[in-house]
């Protein structure tokens, strides 16, 4: 897994307290359901239209962003899939790094230089990979907008757009 899933107060603190696209990027990629309200400065990138292409120019967009959190609805697909899809093309993006243990690495590792860097880019966390993402964490929204409205609705800083009629059957 190349993304971890951020609560909303995460990421509700970094939305008050964070400058868009400088300290973090929210990319929200809901479809038709996107009506009724969104995060404030999030970038939207419907699922159904993303290419390739859409998310090489994204990680491009992004670059230099700390944080980028991506969710949908509910984040249970097309949001962690969304995050998936985004890390694999960000770590492509990197200069490669062989794996430890892997020929390159172990004959590189003989000299003290290629000992050195093996260590820079070493991550005791697997699931941490700062070595290969330059530093960016990738995020999943936990529970969506649809949770995020119903805790945030009434606060201008974290939903703009806000139609209470499309939410009214739905409570959090």
């Amino acid at each position: 897994m190349n993304y971890r899933y951020a609560n909303h107060d995460e990421v509700a603190e970094l939305v008050r307290n964070g400058k868009a696209g400088k300290d973090y990027a929210v990319v929200d990629v809901r479809d038709d359901d996107y009506r009724g309200g969104n995060i404030p400065g999030a970038i939207r990138a419907p699922s159904e239209k993303r290419t390739e292409q859409s998310v090489t120019d994204l990680v491009q967009q992004l670059k230099g962003v700390p944080k980028v959190v991506f969710h949908c609805s509910l984040s249970q697909v097309r949001g962690p899939k969304a995050a998936r899809i985004y890390a694999e093309a960000l770590a492509a993006s990197q200069p490669s790094v062989p794996a430890l243990g892997s020929s390159a690495s172990q004959s590189s590792a003989s000299t003290a230089q290629g000992a050195a860097e093996s260590a820079r880019n070493f991550s005791p966390n697997p699931y941490l990979s700062t070595g290969q993402t330059g530093g960016q964490e990738v995020l999943v929204l936990r529970d969506g907008f649809s949770n995020w409205q119903g805790l945030y609705r009434k606060d201008p800083l974290l939903v703009e757009n806000f139609d209470s009629r499309i939410w009214q059957d739905y409570s959090p």
